[in-house]
């Protein structure tokens, strides 16, 4: 194949779909299933901190990157609309970095603990400020409340995705290449 031929492209809502139906099958086999909502969210999630350049959010005004805590300190400063947008982006950090990325935090200073509990205060603030997910009552405070459950399905399922390149990560999986409409026989010529 030429180089030109054998780029792959996914668009947003197959990625979307793609986290979403991973997700939801290590939730099946969970003991106790979050609802499919947290699911929902979570795809869209990841979806979007897909690309690098939607995760590193806001920076303060010298250009350093924001420290969430002091981030959710700041919030009260800002209009309604600010606040309810700063809760969610820093609720939505910290349950993508933690169920992404547990060792980058681990290895910072403060516990884990410590930015589980921003995420879980961050959601709660937005839902004090009446932000909905998709009209669902209370998601917000439900999403608070099993924050941790949540960090650790998407945690199991970011497993999935630790491969050294695009390529072992089809070699593993035959049926991405299906997917895609690439056979086995096609990838090696």
């Amino acid at each position: 194949m030429d180089t030109k031929s054998d780029k792959i492209i996914v668009s947003d809502q197959s990625l979307n779909q793609y986290f979403f139906t991973h997700l939801s099958d290590v939730n099946k086999r969970f003991h106790c299933p979050l609802p499919e909502e947290f699911i929902l969210y979570s795809s869209e999630l990841m979806q979007k901190y897909a690309l690098s350049e939607n995760f590193y959010s806001r920076e303060q005004d010298c250009g350093t990157p924001n420290i969430l805590g002091m981030q959710l300190l700041k919030a009260k400063e800002k209009s309604i609309t600010e606040q309810k947008e700063l809760y969610l982006d820093i609720g939505d950090q910290v349950l993508f970095q933690l169920g992404v990325f547990p060792d980058g935090i681990t290895k910072k200073t403060p516990s884990r603990k410590y930015y589980l509990n921003i995420g879980k205060s961050a959601y709660s603030k937005a839902a004090s400020l009446e932000c909905s997910f998709y009209d669902i009552p209370n998601f917000y405070n439900l999403l608070a409340t099993s924050l941790e459950n949540l960090i650790k399905l998407i945690a199991h399922v970011s497993l999935r995705f630790s491969h050294a390149s695009v390529e072992q990560y089809l070699l593993e999986h035959p049926a991405a290449l299906a997917n895609m409409g690439i056979n086995k026989r096609d990838k090696a010529s």
